[in-house]
């Protein structure tokens, strides 16, 4: 990172500008850094730097030191809270924790000179001296951070410890089950050790003496720990921001006087931060739903300021901890399932995590978790379940979505008993109309598709144990693009494949990523060698494959359709919608002969389409090519063609080369 010589400059007016009081800054060499004592409070993230950072770090400092060592190189910036005799590092940590665990490593390696090892120890340790009263000291603590602070004791302070644990630090570095931080700091440990040994020739001790001279970072140090949050919107380094999760923690720990119990809280904050890792802040935002009972307009933490904290929603401190806490350990039953014996319910949450167009029905099941427990909890998750995904069948905006369940919310804590939940049919209420001619349809790269298929999986699939899915693809039974020589283009002519290759009753899952080739092969053949191996879990496809197992042709594809579709009335609860018979949109007769079934198709698409199995011209082709590149779209060029949309779109594909979608 290049030095500005105008950031001190730029730090100094906006500091000024924003009034706050008691805030020092400064200039600083890392030696001066490293004269001071810091502690990463409890509420700060881990360390979390990559083998790609502590790189960048080195290349930067090594091509400083050697064409600009007498120029200042900025690292960056970091700001503190000041306490007694103590500094609470708030940003920056990821920055003086790598350069900590620098001065450790050159204090150690074997390579080092004597004065390396003299100049890097103080860096890290500072001895008693019993004379001139001074205690022992470590430069760099971590508070309530797992058994981090005993890691450093035992494997940084002391000369040689580096070299004695290596083998355990390896070890530590490639262990996933490791406390991030140390496993992360094991990981620059290794990082130095290879940098090093592949720079063996470099001069370390003007190396270190550019770093702890010339290498300078900006310091910013506030009194009160609000106005020290209040300057992360100063600074824009490439440093580990704290997230939102930790800028609640820290405001709420704020409010709690006794040490002990702050102390409690921090841990117990911790142990769930580390649950969730990156999810931790849409956890957070599970919470605030549940406590607004609305759809977000503002940012995670002003909406916490302003809407929940300043109104009185919830206090501060430990009343906000308790709620967390308790809805956390809501989420973990509910949610993760442990010590959930309710096989059921927990396939089908397994099934809803997979498939669900989002996740905002999540905090909807915690609420009603919250207030009455298992208590049909099981009917109310299916019924939230079928009501989200049926509002994206009916073409519900993401909004409409999540504002319809938040109103279940409302209802939740409006209601006396669960079975007025649960009976409330108007919360769980679609257009079926409207449901159905969409199921109906063509329905392949559409986002509840997928759902559908799941909640499918999820009527046969034995409940009593669970195993997980994998790798899941959504398969065209009937190929998208079969060979002209196959047999499914002797089994389908043009239209049928037109119609029948998007719908529902052509499609399942399989238990790994889509293969065109083998997706291509002729029925049997595919089942043998692409089905069999790829289903074992897949209840509802296994059903596909039981059901036909020699033959995929319009009338085998038509009657799947109709189990389908009837299977998919029975979830989602639909009685009184009229058969798709009825519909111009209909397929080729239900319940009729092979014959029959063709013959009753193409009168249907003759009486629709006047041009329907006409043969396409040269004089069409052309046509239906200039047409497109003018932007016509496709129910423009079906009217002009008299033809329906599947001709158009597989004429295009076949012309260009590309699907439309206009």
């Amino acid at each position: 990172m290049a030095t500005d010589k105008n950031v001190f400059t730029l730090l100094h007016r906006k500091i000024m500008k924003s009034g706050y009081k008691e805030i020092g800054f400064g200039k600083q060499t890392i030696a001066e850094v490293f004269e001071e004592w810091y502690t990463v409070p409890s509420y700060q993230r881990h360390y979390v730097w990559e083998s790609d950072n502590i790189n960048d770090m080195l290349e930067d400092f090594a091509a400083n030191y050697i064409e600009h060592n007498n120029e200042e190189y900025f690292l960056g910036s970091y700001i503190i809270q000041s306490k007694n005799k103590n500094n609470d590092l708030l940003d920056g940590q990821q920055r003086i924790t790598t350069l900590f665990l620098l001065f450790a490593f050159l204090r150690d390696y074997e390579m080092s000179s004597k004065d390396v090892k003299e100049n890097c120890a103080p860096l890290i340790f500072q001895k008693p001296n019993k004379i001139r009263h001074i205690e022992e000291r470590v430069r760099l603590s971590y508070e309530v951070r797992g058994n981090v602070k005993e890691f450093i004791e035992e494997y940084l302070l002391t000369p040689g410890s580096i070299v004695n644990h290596w083998e355990e630090i390896e070890n530590k570095a490639n262990d996933k089950k490791e406390n991030m931080s140390i496993q992360k700091m094991c990981n620059t440990l290794m990082c130095y050790k290879e940098y090093f040994s592949e720079h063996s020739d470099m001069d370390l001790d003007a190396f270190l003496g550019f770093i702890l001279n010339n290498v300078v970072m900006i310091y910013i140090s506030a009194d009160s720990l609000e106005d020290a949050f209040r300057l992360f919107s100063i600074m824009n380094d490439r440093g580990q921001k704290l997230s939102n999760s930790d800028i609640l923690k820290s405001s709420n720990l704020e409010k709690i006087e006794d040490n002990q119990e702050k102390n409690n809280y921090a841990r117990e904050w911790e142990s769930m931060q580390e649950d969730f890792g990156n999810d931790f802040d849409r956890f957070l935002a599970y919470v605030r739903t549940m406590l607004l009972k609305k759809r977000p307009k503002k940012n995670l933490l002003d909406e916490y300021d302003r809407q929940i904290f300043k109104t009185g929603l919830i206090k501060q401190g430990k009343e906000f901890f308790n709620y967390v806490f308790k809805v956390y350990k809501d989420y973990d039953k509910l949610i993760n399932l442990n010590n959930n014996d309710d096989a059921e319910y927990c396939t089908l949450i397994r099934v809803l995590i997979n498939c669900m167009p989002s996740t905002d029905w999540i905090p909807v099941v915690l609420s009603y978790g919250r207030k009455y427990g298992n208590n049909g909890i099981l009917t109310f998750t299916r019924k939230v379940a079928c009501k989200n995904i049926a509002d994206a069948v009916c073409g519900k905006t993401s909004s409409q979505r999540v504002d319809n369940l938040n109103d279940i919310i409302n209802l939740i804590e409006k209601s006396n008993d669960y079975q007025t939940v649960l009976n409330a049919q108007d919360y769980y209420s679609f257009d079926e109309n409207i449901f159905m001619v969409n199921v109906q349809s063509e329905v392949y790269g559409r986002r509840y598709t997928y759902a559908l298929l799941m909640m499918l999986e999820y009527k046969y699939k034995d409940k009593s144990e669970w195993k997980e899915f994998g790798t899941i693809s959504i398969e065209h039974i009937l190929p998208q693009n079969p060979g002209a020589n196959s047999q499914w283009v002797r089994d389908f002519n043009e239209d049928q494949r037109n119609y029948y290759t998007h719908r529902i009753g052509n499609l399942c899952l399989i238990g790994r990523k889509k293969n065109s080739s083998l997706g291509n092969l002729d029925y049997q053949e595919k089942l043998n060698r692409y089905f069999e191996k790829n289903i074992g879990l897949l209840a509802h496809t296994q059903r596909i494959y039981k059901n036909y197992p020699t033959e995929w042709t319009p009338a085998t594809v038509e009657e799947n359709q109709q189990r389908v579709i009837k299977d998919i009335k029975e979830i989602f609860g639909i009685q009184h919608f009229c058969s798709s018979s009825d519909s111009i949109e209909s397929p080729i007769g239900y319940s009729k002969p092979q014959k029959d079934i063709t013959i009753s198709y193409m009168a249907q698409q003759k009486a629709m389409y006047a041009n329907a199995y006409e043969r396409w011209t040269d004089e069409d082709d052309q046509r239906l090519l200039y047409l497109y590149s003018q932007g016509k779209k496709i129910s423009e060029l079906m009217q002009i063609f008299a033809r329906n949309k599947g001709a158009i779109k597989s004429r295009i594909l076949k012309l260009t080369g590309k699907e439309f979608y206009n």
